[in-house]
């Protein structure tokens, strides 16, 4: 290790775990009300123009790392702002990846990348991780390219499809490629390039793919803006959706839908739900029902594909129905053509009583 990382490393020992969680806690924070849509021109440029530097430097930062430090203020100086501005891009993408990431996760989904992207993020900031050098940033720099490739051709194709992963996994390994060989260029030390370059950020792209057939990685760029359970659904003449559900008591005044469905004989249960999908997408959603045997396990019990036209702020709005039910626990899961969950909701039916019990409905437009 030369003395120009020994320096680097002493100007970040005052950084503590807890500083590098408040930035991350505040970055994310900022950005979930700077960042509107995912299909944004402007972030999309931005994120392309952030992925294109953050390569750029991290070639000059290894070249710079395996040649004696060169004297004078400018010189010393302008490697260690090339690191601050290569970490700092970096968790602003990986800021806008947890974003985008947790508004299309649903359930195990939503945790498992909120606690990946947030490790990523600590691991950016922490000086130990630091000190690691390329292993850290090729890992960081080969995620941060395919979850945004990963967004980009769906927006850009106006659906999703399995083969856009893997194309998009394909693109990220080009740059890195260029990368690795211009590192292997200035060392000349296949094993170093190995360690250093191959391993970390080829690992991250076979965890990536692993995530993506064991259907971890959220359908971004769909999202779940809204689903409920209601004893009717209509549309109005106004293009809006008139819901009717049971007035709840007065002490769950949260409560706006029937989340506890109580069924009359002939009964239908209605799920309403708004998907948001970025400007020229045209795609297909699945729907589908589940029941909870006695046993505990849950059994498929009728699936509905609705097509999603993208480009509304307010998502796609759409509803389903189910009217041969059986009372107990059930849940409505939405999913991408891919198989990938966008979201669901649960809720328990049943059976009314012989005599029908009075009781109040409500009405609202969404």
């Amino acid at each position: 290790m030369n003395s120009s990382m020994t320096e680097t490393d002493k100007s970040s020992a005052g950084h503590s775990p807890w500083k590098a969680l408040a930035f991350f806690t505040a970055g994310f924070v900022f950005d979930a009300f700077l960042v509107r849509r995912i299909d944004e021109t402007r972030t999309l440029v931005q994120q392309g123009v952030y992925l294109a530097i953050d390569g750029v430097l991290l070639a000059w930062i290894i070249a710079w790392r395996l040649q004696a430090p060169r004297q004078g203020d400018w010189h010393e100086r302008l490697p260690r702002v090339a690191d601050w501005l290569l970490h700092f891009t970096l968790g602003t993408l990986l800021n806008a990846y947890a974003l985008f990431y947790v508004r299309s996760a649903s359930g195990l989904a939503t945790i498992l990348f909120f606690l990946i992207i947030a490790a990523l993020l600590l691991v950016n900031e922490l000086p130990a991780m630091r000190r690691l050098g390329p292993i850290v940033l090729y890992g960081l720099y080969s995620f941060c390219l395919t979850s945004y490739f990963a967004y980009l051709y769906p927006v850009l194709f106006g659906r999703i499809r399995w083969w856009m992963f893997v194309l998009a996994v394909a693109t990220s390994v080009i740059p890195l490629t260029v990368i690795a060989l211009a590192h292997h260029r200035w060392t000349r030390d296949r094993g170093q390039v190995a360690r250093q370059a191959l391993v970390p950020s080829l690992g991250v792209q076979g965890l990536l793919i692993l995530l993506y057939v064991l259907k971890l990685i959220p359908p971004v760029p769909l999202s779940l803006m809204e689903i409920g359970i209601y004893h009717r659904v209509e549309r109005t003449d106004a293009g809006k959706y008139r819901v009717t559900y049971r007035t709840p008591p007065w002490y769950r005044f949260w409560r706006h839908d029937d989340s506890e469905f109580l069924a009359a004989k002939g009964d239908r249960v209605y799920s309403f739900f708004r998907v948001f999908a970025p400007n020229g997408f045209h795609d297909d959603v699945r729907v589908e029902w589940f029941y909870k045997e006695p046993s505990g396990g849950w059994t498929s019990a009728g699936n509905t594909a609705l097509s999603v036209i993208g480009g509304r702020d307010a998502g796609f709005a759409g509803y389903v129905f189910k009217q041969n039910w059986r009372p107990g626990d059930w849940r409505i899961v939405i999913q991408s053509v891919d198989g990938r969950e966008i979201g669901r909701r649960d809720f328990t039916l049943a059976a009314e009583q012989e005599e029908p019990t009075e009781y109040q409905m409500s009405v609202r437009l969404r």
